[in-house]
């Protein structure tokens, strides 16, 4: 057969047509195909809300383009193939088209021209649909921007849609308006996503109705799955959204009903948790959706239950946080910490933060027990387990146990307390800490001593019932002996009447030492407890003020 005969087949110029009508439908698909994934990478981030899915959706637009290219290359070589083989064979496309056609009858015309009209009707169904979803989503953001706004910042005026406009930083006075505007766009990207969820679950619909009318017999299983997924993360996201929202309006409400009264101090340390709070629902509410998820798709349903688990978990910590802040607030109203004459309450400032520090062990401890309960962990070896290991090294660390015992010791028989003056060994200062472990003593130049308790021997207690400010004064031998003790009991005199921790009369005991050069004279003071350096400095700085004097009246008399 020459070139004239194979170009003048008309058999092979019917099949020609029909392969590369084939491939140009295949190409145009392919391309409207590219166009929408490139489109949909682009979009999923302000579809969703979610930033951080952007790059992850383009990542994954751009392999599936590439899934889609080398899929359509096969696809084209496949129809090319399969056209050779057909011609080979003797087939016309012209005969097999003729024969479809008069096989047609005017019943399957009907039944075609029925589907093609349930189909349109259905896809004007959804567009009717898709209106009347937006205008109740105008109504309700519409009705939500008047009413929400007063009960989240009751105190700031409503406003406009002029004053969504940003405002300049450092402008304190508009700090309220801003976060009203913060507010009011929150309230609108929340219902612009809910218009979006909404309009994915009818397109859902619409497909799931349209495999249905197709005869498809998969549409329920993937439409079930579809919805069941789609709905799991869209009221996800929502909660997510206005979780921020949700945990104003709660501190608007408690800080209305609660802040003031006997639950004043309960939920100002409540109201501490909030932050926290916010990301524990958060991840509470993406492990539960994601778990959900998992358990439609049967292949990974074992995930499920370690996802509610989990979210039990993050509840029960949060619930552990909230209980020790009702447990700090307890235990200083017992002590009476939020009197405003608490800082002389040596015994509060020592037994509160000890109680606190064990209250926290137990209830952390209790914590962890009820989360390996969670997860079916028998608690029981591990309490027995803790048993032998607090006994093993109960033996093993004998120092240890002996500063805990010490420690007892001290706070049950009330040896000194946080705000004492005491010296132990070479540490002279005040208590700052009084630990079961140590104890904290600064002196005068700023040293801070960590004393284990099991050393502490002996402890001399400047702070218990009274004390004496001793001041000794070295003169020379040639002095009035008689004029010098007088101007020392003058000094003690004017001591008492200027400082109020004086509580007897200045006790001049005389020459408690003599040398050829000089003499020393003492003065004794009794003082309230831990109050004798400031009165051995005054009485020192008053004591050179009368010998002053003193010299001054010598000169006069002397001239």
């Amino acid at each position: 057969m020459d070139l004239n005969q194979i170009l003048n087949d008309e058999r092979l110029l019917a099949n020609l047509i029909g392969v590369h009508a084939a491939l140009g439908a295949i190409l145009v698909v392919s391309v409207v195909l590219r166009r929408m994934l490139k489109q949909g990478g682009d979009q999923v981030s302000r579809w969703t809300g979610v930033a951080w899915l952007d790059n992850l959706a383009k990542e994954s637009a751009k392999g599936l383009r590439a899934v889609l290219f080398w899929s359509t290359v096969l696809l084209m070589v496949a129809i090319i193939v399969a056209m050779v083989v057909f011609h080979v064979s003797g087939r016309d496309l012209r005969i097999d088209v003729k024969d479809w056609f008069n096989h047609l009858t005017g019943a399957t015309l009907a039944s075609f021209g029925l589907l093609l009209t349930k189909l349109v009707g259905l896809a004007l169904g959804i567009g009717l649909a898709f209106r009347l979803l937006r205008k109740a989503r105008i109504s309700a953001e519409v009705y939500v921007h008047h009413h929400l706004p007063k009960h989240v910042h009751p105190d700031t005026p409503l406003l406009n849609s002029q004053s969504l406009a940003p405002t300049p930083l450092g402008n304190a006075n508009r700090a309220e308006p801003d976060r009203r505007s913060q507010l009011e766009q929150t309230i609108q990207k929340w219902f612009t996503l809910l218009e979006r969820f909404g309009m994915a679950i009818l397109t859902l619909c619409g497909l799931w109705v349209g495999g249905r009318v197709l005869g498809l017999m998969d549409s329920d299983s993937w439409a079930k799955l579809a919805l069941r997924v789609v709905t799991f993360l869209m009221v996800a996201r929502l909660l997510t959204l206005s979780c921020r929202t949700i945990f104003h309006l709660f501190a608007n409400l408690g800080k209305k009903h609660l802040d003031q009264g006997k639950f004043h101090h309960y939920w100002e340390r409540i109201a501490r948790l909030f932050p926290l709070g916010e990301r524990c629902f958060e991840a509470a509410i993406w492990i539960f959706a994601a778990s959900q998820c998992a358990e439609a798709l049967s292949f990974i349903g074992f995930v499920a239950k370690f996802g509610t688990a989990i979210v039990q978990c993050i509840g029960i910590f949060f619930g552990t946080r909230v209980m020790i802040e009702v447990l700090h607030v307890f235990i200083n109203e017992a002590f009476g910490m939020y009197r405003e004459d608490h800082t002389e309450d040596p015994k509060g400032q020592t037994l509160v933060p000890l109680l606190e520090s064990l209250s926290q062990y137990v209830v952390y401890f209790g914590c962890v027990l009820m989360m390996l309960g969670v997860f079916e962990v028998d608690t029981t070896p591990i309490l027995a387990g803790a048993g032998v290991v607090g006994l093993a090294v109960g033996l093993g660390a004998q120092n240890l146990v002996a500063d805990v015992v010490a420690g007892f010791f001290i706070l049950f028989e009330n040896q000194f307390l946080v705000g004492d003056i005491v010296q132990v060994g070479d540490a002279c200062g005040r208590v700052e800490a009084l630990n079961i472990r140590n104890t904290q003593i600064r002196d005068d130049s700023g040293k801070l001593y960590f004393i284990p308790n099991g050393q502490i021997k002996t402890v001399i207690n400047y702070s218990k019932g009274y004390v004496n400010a001793v001041v000794d004064i070295k003169v020379p031998t040639s002095a009035n002996l008689d004029q010098v003790m007088r101007d020392m009991a003058e000094a003690g005199r004017r001591l008492r009447e200027r400082r109020r921790e004086v509580t007897g009369e200045t006790v001049v005991k005389g020459l408690v030492e003599l040398t050829p050069c000089d003499m020393t004279l003492r003065a004794v003071t009794k003082v309230q407890p831990g109050t004798h350096v400031v009165v051995q400095l005054e009485f020192r700085r008053i004591l050179k003020d009368v010998f002053d004097e003193a010299t001054q009246s010598d000169r006069k008399l002397a001239l």
